[in-house]
């Protein structure tokens, strides 16, 4: 448990850091636009009429 706290410490002073210098811009940008990307395929492969919706969101059953 120690270990975890002091490995915590470590990381946040570290990303801390990394964030005040804006050296976690080019990542954030870099996140940002794969998510859009993947965004933009997935309502691309849900708006297609020969895929159909049916497999893009299967059934989920409740009943136990």
């Amino acid at each position: 448990m120690i270990r975890t706290l002091i490995f915590g410490a470590i990381a946040g002073y570290v990303g801390k850091k990394l964030y005040d210098e804006g050296k976690l811009q080019s990542f954030k940008d870099d996140v940002v636009t794969r998510f859009n990307d993947v965004k933009s395929d997935l309502a691309d492969k849900s708006s297609d009429p020969t895929t159909g919706s049916a497999s893009a969101s299967p059934a989920v059953s409740t009943a136990y």
